[in-house]
């Protein structure tokens, strides 16, 4: 029943702050959603101190309801519910004077909830409750100033599109089910060990099971959903990208490696889309204007490292960048949000810059987010990203194209960083409205942690023979997959090119952006980027539109065979009426029909 505890907490939450917070005053709702959350951290961390935890009851014939505390969701478990405890606090002073208010966190603690029975479940029915709870709580978030019609379509546009890698989800699911008669993720990886049945079908599952991550992880080609997610307040972005649902992908993937071991042309798939994506956002984030977009294209990128990690068959690896990659993503989400709050709601890049002088302390933390994902050495970005560029060479299904594709990923990461803090710290003022003034300290203690864990976190997992307690702690829960290593000079010789390349893109993004005038290619480049290469437009021309067109052709061909229907519905009972005038009373009227009648008969069968 603790195990239940851990997601309960935050589904209190919800309950309690939905029907009565409007009558709490401010900031007890924020202060109440994220006492719940650290205490779900503090009882999973006792949990997994004690071994772990398993739930199990009754619930559909054959489908217990069952959760798992095993290594691999405990350590999910205390990424959401730690970096989205921070969350909760800076929160709390970022949403203060909105009407509101007492909803937002109701929705904040909703999300977690939905988060923690998704990572928690040993049965796909009960991971799909939290996969789709997950997706209404960011409907919810991502359009929660639903008064701006703007907002409301982008919430839409992500409900829609998770709605395509969901039927994946459930059509994978299906498959599972007629193979092995079960549902549990348990179960299933105990009959996995013997020979597989019918590998064709197997693989078309954990294909369909990836299109569920490709949705909720915003790859190609469903990454079109989430940068419209910064619609939201800014700590939404920053919940959606660095703790919640983007990573449920990855996850998902994590726990099923014992299915996608031993499906490697799936398993090629996964790296494929990994790098294209790795490289589409990576490319789309240099011609962004808007501050959090710049980061939301970023988190894009940084994904399809991941998901290329967990296609190699390096998931420990991949669950590594998750680890690294919540804190500097929620690093610099939170920075943007106290930049957004210093300038009065601005968050076009082009009207900020000069902010190093009025905001001490956002600076240093833009600053190290900044680099953490550039992948600066000794920062937590550079170790996860080195673990994933020598994973793509050691691991099965990896491979040389993967490492030099993953490296240039590497240089372009580490420019657009460096772009999105010069255009926003450094160089001349560019329209400040007002006075810039920093944050309050409700907001900044958040972000001074997650700075320190941006430095720190890589330490977790140091290349060889530096320790690295996460990879022994992770790979009981993972499938096993042989890595051939290399000598320690090869090693070592990687992370130094690794660490070359990341210096030289820091300092390359570092002296070009502050040029007066960029050259006339980048321009043309930029243009292309800040459309994101066009993909809305190409989806709303060949998908979008089309079918918009048949909507309304069908509901004008609906409209037109009911006007139909009522036409001769309105003829029967205009017929209807007259005849009911026949029925006057009087005997002479039905004597002079029946003979009318009976002449007309007459005629008939004469004829």
């Amino acid at each position: 029943m603790a195990l239940l505890g851990t997601l309960l907490l935050p589904l209190l939450g919800f309950a309690l702050l939905g029907l009565f917070g409007r009558r709490m005053k401010e900031p007890l709702p924020g202060v109440l959603a994220s006492l719940l959350v650290l205490a779900s951290f503090l009882l999973g961390v006792g949990l997994l101190l004690r071994g772990g935890a398993h739930f199990h009851a009754e619930w559909l014939p054959g489908i217990p309801f069952s959760l798992l505390l095993d290594n691999l969701s405990g350590f999910m478990l205390l990424i959401v519910t730690g970096v989205g405890f921070l969350i909760h606090v800076y929160a709390i002073g970022y949403m203060a004077g909105d009407p509101g208010y007492s909803r937002f966190f109701a929705y904040f603690n909703f999300f977690i909830a939905m988060m923690l029975t998704l990572v928690l479940a040993d049965s796909y029915p009960v991971m799909f409750i939290g996969w789709e709870g997950v997706g209404l709580a960011s409907f919810l978030l991502i359009g929660f100033w639903y008064q701006n019609a703007q907002y409301a379509d982008s919430a839409r546009k992500a409900f829609i599109v998770n709605r395509i890698g969901d039927l994946g989800f459930m059509l994978g699911m299906a498959i599972l089910w007629a193979l092995y008669g079960t549902l549990s993720i348990s179960e299933l990886k105990e009959a996995l060990e013997g020979p597989l049945k019918n590998p064709e079908l197997l693989a078309l599952a954990g294909l369909l099971l990836f299109l569920g991550a490709v949705g909720k992880s915003a790859q190609v080609p469903l990454m079109v959903w989430l940068p419209d997610a910064m619609a939201g307040p800014t700590p939404v972005s920053a919940l959606i990208h660095a703790a919640t649902m983007v990573t449920a992908g990855v996850y998902l993937i994590a726990r099923n490696s014992f299915l996608y071991s031993a499906l490697p042309d799936v398993s090629y798939t996964i790296a494929v889309v990994g790098l294209l994506t790795a490289f589409y956002g990576a490319l789309s984030a240099f011609g962004q204007t808007d501050i959090k977009k710049i980061v939301a294209y970023s988190t894009i990128s940084q994904l399809g490292y991941m998901f290329l990690a967990a296609g190699v068959g390096a998931y420990w690896v991949a669950l590594f960048h998750v680890f690294t990659h919540a804190f500097f993503k929620a690093l610099l989400f939170l920075a943007s949000g106290s930049v957004i709050h210093a300038l009065g709601g601005e968050q076009d890049v082009r009207r900020m810059g000069g902010l190093w002088k009025h905001l001490p302390q956002t600076r240093w933390h833009g600053l190290i987010g900044a680099l953490a994902l550039g992948g600066l050495p000794l920062l937590s970005g550079f170790w996860s990203k080195d673990a994933i560029l020598t994973a793509t060479l050691t691991y099965p299904f990896g491979g040389m194209g993967f490492y030099v594709g993953a490296l240039l990923v590497a240089v372009l990461t580490a420019m657009y960083a460096m772009r999105w803090f010069v255009l926003v710290f450094l160089g001349e003022e560019r329209g400040h409205h007002h006075h810039p003034h920093e944050a309050p300290p409700v907001m900044l203690w958040p972000n001074h942690l997650l700075a320190l864990g941006s430095v720190l976190a890589g330490y977790l997992a140091l290349p060889h023979p530096l320790p690295n307690v996460l990879e022994p702690f992770l790979k009981p829960a993972l499938a096993e997959v042989e890595a051939h290593h290399l000598s320690l000079g090869a090693e070592w010789a990687l992370i130094g090119l690794s660490a070359l390349v990341a210096l030289l893109g820091l300092w390359a993004g570092y002296t070009f952006f502050q040029k007066k005038a960029l050259p006339g290619w980048y321009l043309a480049f930029e243009a292309w980027s800040r459309e994101a290469f066009y993909a809305d437009r190409i989806y709303n021309a060949l998908i979008v539109n089309p079918l918009k067109a048949l909507a309304e052709a069908l509901f004008l061909g609906d409209g037109a065979l009911l006007k139909g229907f009522f036409g001769l519905g309105g003829t029967v009972r205009d017929l209807g009426q007259g005849l009911t005038r026949l029925q006057a009373g009087y005997l002479r009227v039905y004597a002079l029909l029946f003979v009318l009648g009976v002449l007309v008969l007459l005629g008939v069968m004469r004829w």
